[in-house]
């Protein structure tokens, strides 16, 4: 383990220059910060000052305790942050058949999935080569099968609310390893929920892919994995927690948080390299003892396995104007513009405040719409059938760049065509606004 940990190591270069915000691959700085919650590391306190069952983290903290004195984030991650890490090692079945058909057949190509915001899209490395994602790549690469198909779908500021719904688009049916990974996710139950559906999505494609939840930390210790692992105990998942790795030591202050990243987010090329290590971690013990492993697969059948959460989001996609069986537009009204931002198309945008109407079959909607700094961007009262209007506020004073954001805007227990206004309520006061797409269950 140690030499493989070394190549990793060798791999990066420390103090690295964060990527800026802004664009498709950053953006949770100041998201992340907010929304997560904190995930303690210790012995919970009930509400009447008893001490309450000892979570996890708390357990893996008592096994493999802080380093004792200061430490070098550069020089990687120590075993006992490693073995903290492991959050939950779940049932590695799926990995152990693909790693043991990597290691018959290194000829045969391994698909790998990374799902997730900018974290995963690389910012805060310094370059390409310095992302968690590309080490995790080049290392099975190096060690298994010759040939990988590494499919980045990380997209800045975005969360696993949006995730379930573009994952029929984002994720290869044929990916042999996903992993999730979402800071901008809160420790919620809409997060439970949403997380749940798509952990289920990514099970029961017919690959039997092998599903493996990453749990990175904002400064303080910011984080949703305890929302997170109620779904990888569920379904037995591998959860890798970078979170719990770095936190301890921090509050120990064995090292500083300014060594792992140069905002509140993103992990700078050490930070990027230790993320990876986590991961290889649990690789390395599952490739040591691949005989021992067991490599049958069960297919997941969705119908025999009882979502927690009810499966909320179950056949998630994604509306727009290029899938009008989706969303029919009853009167475009102003909103006669063709809207596009990053990786979303075919919406729809006004530059003179206004009205659209849509009709929509679905249980639950969301609204994707741009979040723009330039000032011009204004509200919009969104109102499904004779429900209350959701206000949703397309302005972003100040911010680090421009986004796509999602916002839940309806929810129901029954599937039904709905009508929905998108109406302006600012006036001529800032008159854009872009809906870039409808989230639909």
């Amino acid at each position: 383990m140690k030499k493989n940990l070394a190549l990793i190591l060798a791999l990066t270069i420390c103090g690295a220059a964060l990527t800026g915000c802004g664009g498709n691959s950053s953006g949770e700085s100041s998201k992340a910060a907010e929304s997560s919650a904190e995930v303690s590391s210790e012995v919970g306190e009930a509400s009447d000052g008893g001490a309450v069952e000892e979570t996890a983290s708390a357990k893996l903290l008592e096994e493999y305790p802080v380093n004792d004195g200061a430490y070098d984030f550069k020089q990687g991650a120590t075993e006992n942050m490693l073995g903290r890490s492991l959050l939950n090692r779940g049932d590695t079945s799926r990995l152990a058949a693909k790693i043991q058909r990597a290691v018959d057949d290194p000829k045969a190509i391994t698909n790998i999935c990374y799902l997730g915001d900018s974290i995963t899209a690389g910012s805060g490395a310094s370059g390409s080569a310095k992302q968690y994602t590309n080490l995790i790549t080049a290392w099975w690469e190096e060690n298994l099968s010759l040939y990988v198909l590494g499919t980045n779908a990380g997209i800045g500021a975005t969360d696993s609310y949006l995730a379930v719904h573009r994952a029929y688009r984002d994720v290869p049916a044929e990916s042999d390893i996903i992993f999730i990974e979402f800071i901008n996710d809160q420790d919620n139950e809409l997060y439970q929920a949403t997380m749940d559906s798509l952990v289920r999505y990514c099970l029961a494609l017919e690959n039997q892919p092998a599903v493996i939840l990453i749990e990175p930390s904002t400064e303080g210790g910011g984080s949703p994995q305890a929302a997170h692992l109620k779904v990888a105990q569920t379904y037995d998942l591998p959860m890798i927690s970078y979170h719990d790795a770095i936190i301890p030591e921090i509050d120990a202050g064995n090292f500083a948080w300014k060594d792992t990243s140069k905002d509140n987010v993103h992990p700078n090329d050490a930070g990027h390299a230790v993320m990876a290590q986590c991961v290889l971690n649990l690789f390395e013990q599952v490739k040591g003892g691949l005989e021992a492993e067991s490599k049958e697969v069960t297919p997941f059948d969705p119908a025999a396995v009882e979502s927690p959460t009810g499966d909320r989001f179950a056949g998630a996609t994604l509306g727009s104007a290029d899938t009008p069986e989706l969303v029919e537009v009853v009167d475009a009204g102003t909103f006669t513009e063709s809207a596009q931002f990053g990786n979303f198309s075919g919406g729809w945008g006004s530059k003179s405040g206004g009205t659209a109407v849509f009709k929509i079959k679905c249980k639950n909607l969301g609204m994707l719409y741009q979040k723009n700094t330039g000032g011009t961007f204004g509200k919009v009262a969104v109102k499904v059938d004779d429900n209350a209007a959701v206000i949703v506020d397309g302005d972003f004073p100040g911010g680090w760049g421009n986004y796509p954001k999602a916002d839940e805007i309806f929810s129901s227990d029954e599937t039904a065509e709905h009508t929905v206004t998108v109406e302006f309520i600012n006036g001529d006061e800032a008159p854009d606004f872009e809906v870039l797409g409808w989230l639909i269950s």
